[in-house]
């Protein structure tokens, strides 16, 4: 069995949990620990039972509340290599707390697999994790879809998948600078509604049968907008949504639905 769960996600801050029979693992932990107490509560899991924290990369609405969390729980950081000594400057944390890995390794009865995306951080990240014969993935933050994340991303059946802001909106936002707007567009910022919905079409031709929009964008993206812009786009393809394949839409506010996979 293998769980995927969003129990927060936004750019307000991102938790999102993986479990299974015998593991429990975090990806990012971007809130303060007091709310990540409150979620995790609401999600029934305790959080001495988390096995392992996964970030995908150092902006604080990914790593806000890690600091906290380990020295409470004193929780091991499964972090790439390359990214440690960045973590630990971000985090100011002793290295003890990291476990550095090259390639993919195993935590528990899950295999965690990883692989690059494009973001304007110093090394982001997006996961796999697989457990018997069940996959779930995570890739949010994303500037643009590779051939490579859709490898990684097509081997699963469960999808959480950046649908971050409506084009038209964020060009329109008069409190966004244009500068902000050009990082937000550009190959290295976030995936837009209908490139997400792009995204899906090809996921959907592989084994994904489900698919989180998440990281939304409180100012320039509603869920309402992003499931329906998804939705219209798939209709376009000949895809529909609620039975060929499913969308959800993970909140900033609140958990989002538990997926179980056998």
């Amino acid at each position: 069995m293998l769980k995927i769960q969003t129990l927060s996600s936004g750019s307000a801050g991102n938790i999102t949990f993986i479990g299974s029979e015998q593991t429990n693992l975090l990806v990012d932990i971007g809130l303060p620990l007091s709310l990540t107490h409150k979620l995790l509560a609401e999600a029934k899991i305790d959080p001495n039972s988390i096995d392992g924290i996964l970030i995908t990369h150092e902006h604080s609405d990914h790593i806000k509340g890690v600091a906290e969390f380990i020295t409470k729980y004193d929780t091991p950081i499964y972090c790439h290599q390359k990214v440690t000594r960045i973590l630990q400057s971000a985090l100011k944390i002793p290295l003890h707390h990291f476990i550095e890995f090259t390639d993919d390794l195993t935590i528990g009865d899950i295999l965690v697999n990883y692989f690059p995306v494009p973001h304007d951080s110093r090394f982001c990240l997006g996961y796999t994790f697989t457990c018997h014969n069940a996959t779930v993935g995570i890739a949010t933050d994303i500037g643009q879809m590779t051939s490579t994340m859709l490898t990684y991303l097509g081997a699963c059946q469960v999808v959480v998948l950046e649908a971050n802001h409506d084009i038209p909106t964020l060009l329109q936002n008069p409190n966004y600078p244009e500068w902000l707007k050009r990082r937000i567009l550009g190959n290295r910022g976030h995936l837009s509604n209908l490139d997400c919905a792009r995204a899906i079409v090809k996921l959907h031709q592989n084994q994904v049968t489900q698919v989180i929009l998440a990281h939304l964008s409180e100012k320039n993206n509603t869920p309402n907008l992003a499931y329906n812009t998804v939705k219209q786009f798939l209709l376009t393809q000949g895809i529909r949504e609620g039975q060929d394949i499913f969308i959800d839409v993970a909140l900033q506010s609140k958990i989002g639905n538990c997926y179980c996979l056998e």
